[in-house]
């Protein structure tokens, strides 16, 4: 991580310097905070994992939920994303890490949603540009 926010800042310093080539983009450097943000939830949701094993004397709990997933393929991903399902309390302490899962991965979701919204939007706009290049003047 640490080589990522090294890697985005010499990015920044580029896009500030108007002698670079080639020079960041304002979309280029929103796109790469975009990725590192995402790393950063991984990692915050794994640090989530190792709390709850913590608390529960490093031990793994297996509900059965867990055991019919693994056994069950995954299915299909759907086009548009369906209405999450309100979790079945367990423990308060189980259920408030679900809800901070839960937000971490709404927060993960729109992310991706608003990179792929800038790529599209970026994409239409790089359709829409047109060269004009004049004839040359030639003498032969």
């Amino acid at each position: 991580m640490s080589q990522k926010f090294q890697q985005f800042r010499g990015l920044c310093e580029q896009n500030l310097n108007p002698d670079a080539n080639p020079r960041p983009t304002a979309q280029d450097l929103a796109g790469f905070w975009d990725l590192l943000q995402l790393s950063i939830e991984d990692i915050s949701m794994k640090f989530d994992e190792l709390y709850h094993l913590k608390a529960n004397s490093w031990q793994l709990v297996e509900t059965p939920e867990k055991r019919k997933e693994e056994k069950k393929p995954p299915p299909p991903v759907p086009k548009k994303p369906a209405k999450s399902k309100p979790a079945v309390s367990r423990d308060k302490a189980s259920d408030a890490g679900d809800k901070q899962r839960q937000e971490a991965r709404k927060r993960l979701l729109a992310a991706k949603r608003a990179a792929s919204v800038r790529q599209n939007s970026a994409t239409e706009s790089a359709d829409s540009i047109e060269i004009y290049v004049p004839e040359a003047q030639t003498r032969l």
